[in-house]
């Protein structure tokens, strides 16, 4: 029986690991405090010189990397991560900085950075790198740039935003049960008043039209639901940020 989790921060297991090299105080204390919102547990450096010995002892799923740093330039600290390959690595960066770095980070995302935006890039980079894998044969990608599901046959089906938060969420959780009231709340943006179960009925319908079959989702008694199986899903990254709340 799947484990019914009602928030992504209730297994310390779960929950990713942030290293966040920024020399701005202000932005450094803005982008923790919306990494911990979203469930996540991290770390600070101020410098490319820190940032190589907290990295050390934090072990971090992921690294945010700021450019403009001192002792250690930014571009060489991205080289130095990405070439040891043990986490994952995003540049924050002014637009334009990035130059260069597109073969070498796992992604960017270009400053002010939208939180949520950042989360959501932050999950998908681990996806793929604890997931390494080319579409294949049975696939479905999300796009998640144009909400969309494109399914083997390359026929695409437009997700809602709210269906397009409850799937990601469902991946996120990586196999265990998600409560209709942590769905509701990070998708449909309010308490559970029996909308989850028609959202729900409705991804998993578009889900099944490109491929995936009748049990994809599954529910957990009367709690909650579960993805049955997330390896036939490949996730295209969101190139840029879009307007919204920035740091």
């Amino acid at each position: 029986m799947a484990v019914l989790r009602t928030k992504p921060t209730q297994r310390k297991s779960t929950r990713l690991r942030i290293l966040i090299v920024e020399d701005a105080p202000a932005v450094a204390a803005v982008l923790q405090a919306g990494l911990h919102a979203a469930g996540m547990t991290t770390d600070l450096a101020e410098t490319g010189v820190e940032a190589i010995a907290r990295k050390a002892g934090f072990h971090p799923d992921i690294v945010l990397v700021d450019l403009g740093l001192s002792e250690v330039s930014g571009f060489a600290l991205v080289e130095r991560f990405a070439a040891a390959g043990d986490c994952g690595v995003i540049v924050v960066a002014p637009a334009g900085e990035e130059a260069g770095l597109d073969a070498v980070a796992d992604d960017y995302v270009v400053k002010p950075v939208r939180m949520r935006d950042l989360a959501n890039r932050i999950r998908a980079v681990h996806r793929r790198k604890r997931h390494p894998a080319e579409p294949r044969s049975g696939t479905i990608t999300i796009d998640r740039a144009r909400r969309r599901l494109i399914g083997p046959t390359g026929d695409g089906t437009v997700l809602t935003e709210a269906e397009l938060a409850a799937l990601e969420t469902l991946l996120d959780a990586e196999g265990a049960g998600v409560s209709r009231k942590w769905l509701s709340r990070v998708a449909l943006k309010r308490a559970e008043d029996g909308s989850v179960g028609r959202l729900v009925g409705e991804l998993r319908r578009k889900l099944v039209a490109q491929g995936a079959t009748a049990q994809v989702i599954l529910p957990v008694g009367r709690q909650g639901y579960v993805l049955a199986d997330a390896r036939p899903f490949h996730t295209v990254p969101q190139p840029a940020a879009r307007p919204g709340k920035r740091v």
